[in-house]
C-alpha cells in the first residue's frame, strides 16, 4: 500500500514486519525515546527475538492464543526506505474496552517524522483494511489535546459522538465515527 495526499510528502512503504526488518524495528525505537514504547508495538518486549514478535504479530492477526483483553488486529509499519517513521494497529473488532477507548484504528508516528504527512498515510492505509475486513464504519478516538490527529480525523468525515476519559491515564480523550 503507498497512499500519499500531498505531492510534497514521500510515499511511505507500508506494511507488516518481515523477518528481515530486525534492524529497523529494533532502531525504530530510537526515534521514541522519552515516550512509551506501545506507540512503536503492543508486542515486543525488551529481549524478545525477532521471530517470536512476528509470531506474536501473526498470531493476533488470526486471532489465535490471544492474551485476555487482546482482540484481532493487524499491525501495519509504514517504511521511509529502511527507516520506519510510524506504525497502525487496525483491530478487525471491538471489545468492551476498544468500544469506550481506542476503537478500530490506531496510529502512531514518531517524533522526528510528524508533521510531514505520515499519519495520514497511515491512516488512510489502515482505513482501507477496515474497509476490506467489511467494517462499513470506525470508531476512533484520539486525547482532547491532540489537535493534529482530531484534524485528520474531522477531514476523513470523523463525527465526533462524545468526550470520555481514558481509564488508563485519566485523560480526556475524544471519540469519532468515522465513514468507511
Amino acid at each position: 500500500m503507498r497512499p500519499t495526499c500531498d505531492p510534497q510528502t514521500p510515499s511511505l512503504a507500508i506494511r507488516q514486519l518481515a523477518p528481515n526488518d530486525e534492524a529497523a524495528f529494533l532502531e525504530g525505537f530510537n526515534a521514541w525515546t522519552g515516550e512509551d514504547p506501545a506507540w512503536h508495538s503492543f508486542a515486543w518486549e525488551k529481549g524478545m527475538s525477532h521471530l517470536e514478535h512476528l509470531r506474536i504479530l501473526s498470531d493476533e492477526h488470526q486471532g489465535k492464543n490471544l492474551l485476555p483483553g487482546r482482540v484481532p488486529h493487524t499491525m501495519l509499519y509504514g517504511f521511509l526506505d529502511d527507516i520506519i517513521v510510524g506504525r497502525c494497529s487496525i483491530r478487525h473488532k471491538l471489545n468492551d474496552y476498544l468500544r469506550h477507548i481506542g476503537g478500530h484504528l490506531g496510529y502512531g508516528v514518531a517524533p522526528p517524522f510528524r508533521r510531514q504527512g505520515f499519519a495520514t498515510q497511515l491512516f488512510h492505509a489502515g482505513r482501507e483494511l477496515l474497509k476490506n475486513l467489511g467494517t462499513t464504519e470506525a470508531l476512533m478516538s484520539c486525547a482532547t489535546d491532540n489537535i493534529a490527529s482530531r484534524k485528520l480525523i474531522e477531514n476523513a468525515g470523523g463525527i465526533l459522538i462524545d468526550e470520555v476519559v481514558d481509564p488508563s491515564d485519566q485523560r480526556p480523550t475524544l471519540r469519532f465515527r468515522v465513514p468507511l
